[in-house]
């Protein structure tokens, strides 16, 4: 086998990131991919017509990452210096991954979780060790070796699980880890607390956030990472590329981070997983795991992958996830409008009803 070929099959051998639904499905109602349907779209719309009479696309965005900064510095109370705007969290779980992770680094990703720490750990040839979150959705500190070096990857709020694990068990973390650890907060805004404040006190902690989430902005793809002021200006020059977001997406996020709808909008999604949960829970044999996301893991009666198939057939996307833990046949299902969880309740129950 030549070195090329070897390149080509240790790519194959990589684990993809995976779908809900087939690209070419057009499913009516789309509750897998956790968007923020609870924004009225002539909202977003209405920002965006603004936005874009005053871009000119033939030029560089030269200078609107440091203004991202700086506004984003004055709404979290801490040093512009702290911030690196990226394309979605997603390029931020990977900037992290190659600039912290050298081959055979440990990265210890707790699990059940979002695929890409993983792969993205796994492009920077470190060496992945998965960590079991306790039976109760308990952040597993004691199974972290003491001293250990390298990166911990910890989503809280949860993706599948839609669990934030205790604050003081986080902080815990931090103090015993001599590595990076990358706390993964998109669904923050739908939790209790933020750890994004903590950046400026531990040089080892990175928090990412995301406009996809709470400020409706998915298809935009901007996040930012927060971290110490001592190496994230470093981080921003030396490993994030030049121009690494575009004005649109930017000038968007500005105008929503100064507009108190976004609490209203937060508090919508909130009031409806709850509403969510309560009818789900009302269903015979259907566990559902208490959410500070927007969306909620449920545990089904059925075999999740048909379960997943015939809410397709009746034109609804959910996230088949399978086995959580000690719980059988998940499928975590985006909280909506009123309309669209009225929907996929009624559909849910003729779907198990079918058996």
């Amino acid at each position: 086998m030549t070195w090329f070929e070897s390149k080509l099959a240790s790519i194959e051998a990589l684990e993809g990131y995976e779908y809900s639904v087939q690209q070419d499905a057009k499913p009516s109602v789309k509750m897998d991919a956790n968007e923020n349907w609870n924004i009225p779209l002539w909202k977003i719309r209405s920002v965006m017509a603004r936005v874009t009479k005053r871009v000119d696309a033939r030029e560089y965005p030269d200078g609107v990452a440091l203004k991202l900064c700086e506004v984003l510095a004055r709404h979290h109370v801490l040093p512009a210096e702290c911030f690196v705007p990226c394309s979605g969290a997603d390029q931020a779980i990977d900037l992290l991954s190659q600039g912290f992770l050298s081959p055979g680094d440990p990265a210890y990703i707790i699990t059940p979780t979002f695929s890409m720490y993983r792969l993205r750990a796994t492009i920077a040839q470190a060496n992945c060790v998965e960590v079991s979150m306790g039976r109760n959705f308990s952040l597993p500190v004691e199974e972290i070796p003491s001293g250990a070096k390298g990166v911990i990857f910890v989503c809280s709020p949860n993706n599948p699980t839609g669990n934030q694990f205790e604050k003081e068990e986080m902080l815990r973390l931090v103090r015993k880890f001599e590595g990076l650890i990358v706390l993964d907060e998109a669904y923050v805004e739908f939790a209790r607390y933020s750890l994004i404040e903590q950046v400026a006190e531990f040089k080892n902690l990175a928090v990412l956030r995301t406009f996809s989430k709470a400020y409706g902005l998915a298809g935009l793809r901007l996040g930012y990472i927060a971290a110490h002021p001592s190496w994230a200006r470093d981080f921003l020059e030396k490993i994030q590329y030049p121009y690494p977001v575009n004005v649109p997406a930017v000038e968007a996020a500005l105008k929503l981070l100064g507009e108190s709808l976004v609490k209203s909008w937060v508090s919508r999604v909130k009031a409806e997983r709850g509403w969510l949960t309560m009818r789900l829970r009302e269903i015979p044999d259907v566990t559902v795991v208490d959410s500070e996301s927007n969306f909620v893991l449920a545990s089904l009666p059925m075999k999740a992958r048909m379960a997943h198939r015939r809410l397709l057939e009746r034109g609804l996307a959910t996230r088949e996830v399978g086995s959580v833990l000690d719980l059988p046949n998940c499928l975590r299902i985006t909280v909506g409008t009123r309309r669209m969880n009225k929907l996929l309740v009624a559909s849910l129950r003729a779907v198990l009803g079918e058996g």
